[in-house]
């Protein structure tokens, strides 16, 4: 099979991206005579204009269930922009169940008609590369936006609390892997508040083999995430060994089973719970991770072409017959 790529110049901001999706896409897909159209997440479309089937990949329903991610009046456009999309497209393909879960209760006509569950492929390639901003002191690795459901704030301050404690080696480091958001004027008030300048090193982001190190080489990789729609870090980190700490969300039980250390976010012991998560996993041999294999790049490649192949077989019948026939709706 050959593949091609089509580069497109598409301006920077959103209305434009928009438009493009809107008026350029059914003119490219026209051109490249494509048999099927897979958006990597939901922007506004007209089906009618595309003239074959079309599939969305949704990640989360963050426009609803984490609103501040957005800000205002934003978010009430991402919903208006979800909605449309859901309606047009012929599949939702939800990265897990844990999406599917709340796409079902959120536009539960949408979940069982079209909502399938294909993983996010989580791809890790061996490295040897050595990392040169952390030496010779031991690390803790975040990696998240600076966005609100990330739960940041708790993580620097039972970090701090533990340092203060002498709970850990008072060299460690924080390491908060991530682009900016808008969590992040609170996040450095936290760091300056709990006087932890000296052992937080905010970084913007790292090359792929620079990435792989730092999952081989933290002492934890923390998530304490308030919600989430996938987990990419926890599957990466497990495949590259990591000792990984995290909160009790479905998200998380669903991709890391029982290799993770889980902690109640609603406990009655609030971020002790993380404190002690934390020592716990310090004094054990990192667990083994199974059934990964689902993530893989030709677990995901089969998983889709099922569905891409399913697509087309409906849509030549329902042109023979003059009727819509469903591809393995959620729940049947």
């Amino acid at each position: 099979m050959k593949l091609s790529v089509v580069v497109v110049d598409i301006h920077n901001d959103a209305f434009a991206r928009n438009l493009w999706y809107l008026c350029e896409l059914p003119r490219l897909a026209n051109a490249v005579a494509a048999d099927i159209i897979h958006l990597s997440f939901p922007v506004p479309i007209r089906r009618a204009t595309l003239n074959r089937p079309v599939v969305v990949s949704l990640h989360d329903l963050y426009p609803y269930d984490e609103p501040d991610n957005f800000g205002f009046p934003k978010v009430y456009f991402n919903r208006v922009f979800l909605q449309q999309c859901l309606g047009e497209v012929d599949l939702v393909t939800c990265v897990s169940e844990t999406t599917l879960s709340r796409l079902n209760t959120r536009f539960p006509a949408v979940a069982k008609k079209k909502g399938v569950v294909v993983y996010n492929c989580v791809n890790i390639k061996s490295s040897r590369h050595s990392y040169s901003v952390i030496t010779d002191r031991p690390f803790f690795l975040m990696v998240a936006q600076h966005r609100a459901n990330k739960n940041i704030t708790m993580a620097l301050r039972v970090f701090g609390e533990l340092l203060k404690r002498e709970r850990i080696d008072r060299r460690t480091l924080l390491l908060l892997l991530g682009n900016h958001g808008p969590e992040t004027t609170t996040i450095k008030s936290v760091i300056e508040r709990e006087a932890l300048g000296d052992s937080v090193k905010l970084i913007d982001g790292v090359s792929d083999e620079e990435l792989i190190w730092l999952y081989k080489s933290c002492d934890i990789l923390l998530a304490p995430s308030f919600m989430e729609g996938f987990g990419l870090p926890i599957v990466e980190g497990l495949l590259c060994g990591s000792r990984v700490v995290c909160s009790d969300i479905p998200t998380f039980r669903e991709v890391g089973g029982e290799a993770c250390y889980y902690f109640d976010l609603y406990s009655d012991k609030g971020s002790s719970g993380l404190a002690t998560a934390i020592c716990d996993a310090l004094t054990k041999p990192k667990r083994k991770a199974e059934d990964l294999e689902r993530f893989s790049l030709e677990e995901i490649a089969r998983n889709l072409m099922t569905v891409y192949f399913g697509l087309q077989e409906n849509s030549i019948e329902e042109t023979n017959r003059g009727e819509t026939v469903a591809l393995h709706p959620a729940g049947s």
